[in-house]
């Protein structure tokens, strides 16, 4: 079977936090970038203690800015529980089209925000999106 290309894609990423430059052949924008041309949504898990946030920041910033979400496990069953609510979250979630109203025309990437009114309903969703491929050094 082939997927329609334009169909919704995830990405779950299982990461200890540790990472280096020798590790990273990209950017963090390029890579965002490509992520996002791509309508790739990022859902990680930090395997460790959440006391270090700050080794997991680049994990929150992909899966927030992409409209995915972040899990924190220590224990191999705190793992297979996440694991089970990405997938259920990925599997329920909507995508909103709409036709932008006065929209920068001359920009590539255009800002989202989606409001509600309906109280205790959570909204999360990427910053934004590409109208035409991103520049991308990501092919090699």
């Amino acid at each position: 079977m082939i997927r329609d290309r334009g169909r919704r894609k995830i990405m779950l990423v299982i990461s200890d936090g540790i990472n280096g430059l020798e590790f990273n052949n990209h950017t963090y924008e390029e890579t965002l970038a490509a992520l996002l041309n791509e309508n790739i949504s990022v859902y990680s898990v930090a395997v460790g203690s959440t006391s270090f946030h700050r080794k997991f920041a680049r994990l929150f910033n992909y899966a927030s800015s992409s409209g995915g979400d972040i899990g924190y496990a220590r224990k191999s069953q705190t793992m297979e529980r996440l694991y089970s609510q990405i997938t259920e979250q990925a599997r329920h979630e909507y995508t909103l089209a709409y036709v932008p109203h006065g929209n920068n025309r001359t920009s590539d990437y255009h800002v989202v925000e989606v409001r509600t009114t309906r109280e205790g309903l959570h909204v999360k969703t990427r910053q934004g999106y590409y109208t035409t491929p991103a520049p991308s050094n990501l092919e090699k």
